[in-house]
């Protein structure tokens, strides 16, 4: 079991420095209401990185977090 928490702690340094080291969208993106689209366009910012908050706290117009997948938007 150590094994498996081990890899699960790099897995998710990993994740925290991809996350991290994620390019932020231009000003004009940041400015526009966050859509699936934009999320799609940028996941590491909006899924690992510091715009998770705001895309978790979004809905699409279907009532998914726009951190989940949903079955209709593209």
């Amino acid at each position: 079991m150590s094994a498996i928490r081990a890899a699960g702690a790099r897995l998710s340094a990993h994740l925290d420095q991809v996350g991290a080291a994620a390019p932020h969208p231009p000003a004009d993106v940041l400015a526009q209401p966050l859509t699936a689209a934009i999320v799609a366009a940028y996941p590491a910012y909006y899924i690992l990185g510091p715009g998770r908050a705001q895309a978790q706290a979004t809905q699409c117009s279907h009532g998914y977090n726009l951190t989940d997948s949903c079955p209709c938007c593209p």
